[in-house]
């Protein structure tokens, strides 16, 4: 009897460690198709969908955070590690995502373990789909890319040192771009970045965008052509535009005989993307970046 009793506590107490104790995050397998809707709808009122299997890159984030996720291959006991963020190339490869946003991962704990955040992002284009919450039940993911709607795309930049990087966004025809800003999240001091379209192209200007933008600060550094004091007036300091997106005159906030005030200025031009000019987003790091990384946000409207 006694030898029973002995039985019985000991279950219990198993029973109450397994069930009082941490949950102890687990390894998710997740899986999605991505499809891209351009306004069309079917017959029957629901959305009308191409499914992408080629030119998509996503990174994988920790929920509602900024922490890059470690990734390995879906379904893979090896554990094979995958890079984050997912390249197109391992996208479209039948061995590692198979033309799906695929992969294996212990998510970061928060307020649920079974999430991750993801940002996917169709190349061709540059249109970006920000999804909160991504778990391993859902399997389909929407792009909108909808023409003469404006549109907020991004992606991920990373260290640059005096070299032109390609982001592998390629603007479509007709494009009109709004807008361009950086967004810092680890900072580099001392150092700048310029963003434009790929300088071996037609037309193609590295520092169209934007110009010598310092990423000595966290978050979202803001143009340095704004209104100065002077010591003769006020006046528009160099700006961190681009000639593709800004014209500028710098001012100097004196006065010249003859010449009258400097106060110079600047006029917001936008900037469209031709059929056969220059596409292609690029960034540039100064000589001697060697951490900073962040993201290139755009915004733009595909004209028809």
């Amino acid at each position: 009897m006694f030898k029973k009793l002995l039985i019985i506590m000991a279950v219990v107490a198993l029973v109450f460690t397994f069930t009082v104790a941490p949950a102890r995050a687990e390894m998710q397998d997740m899986w999605a198709y991505v499809y891209k809707w351009t306004g069309a709808m079917n017959a029957n009122g629901t959305l009308k969908l191409t499914r992408l299997t080629t030119g998509v890159t996503f990174k994988v984030l920790a929920l509602d955070s900024d922490t890059a996720e470690t990734l390995y291959y879906y379904n893979n006991d090896a554990y094979t590690s995958l890079t984050n963020p997912v390249t197109t190339t391992s996208f479209e490869s039948a061995t590692i995502c198979n033309d799906q946003v695929s992969f294996r991962v212990d998510p970061t704990d928060s307020t649920d373990d079974r999430y991750v955040d993801l940002i996917v992002v169709d190349s061709t284009g540059g249109y970006t789909l920000y999804y909160e919450g991504f778990d391993k039940h859902t399997h389909a993911l929407i792009i909108d890319e909808r023409p003469n709607v404006l549109h907020h795309g991004c992606i991920w930049f990373a260290v640059s040192s005096n070299a032109e990087t390609d982001t592998g966004i390629d603007f479509t025809a007709d494009t009109y771009v709004h807008d361009v800003r950086l967004e810092v999240v680890t900072v580099d001091a001392g150092e700048t970045y310029d963003v434009g379209l790929l300088s071996s192209e037609s037309g193609g200007d590295a520092d169209g965008y934007r110009d010598g933008v310092s990423v000595a600060t966290a978050g979202f550094p803001t143009d340095t052509g704004i209104i100065t004091a002077g010591t003769s007036c006020d006046y528009y300091a160099v700006t961190t535009y681009g000639a593709l997106l800004v014209t500028a005159i710098t001012g100097t906030g004196a006065y010249a005989s003859g010449t009258g005030f400097d106060n110079g200025g600047k006029s917001y031009i936008g900037h469209i993307v031709a059929g056969a000019s220059a596409c292609s987003l690029t960034y540039t790091g100064s000589a001697g970046t060697d951490t900073a990384v962040g993201y290139i946000h755009f915004w733009f409207t595909r004209m028809r």
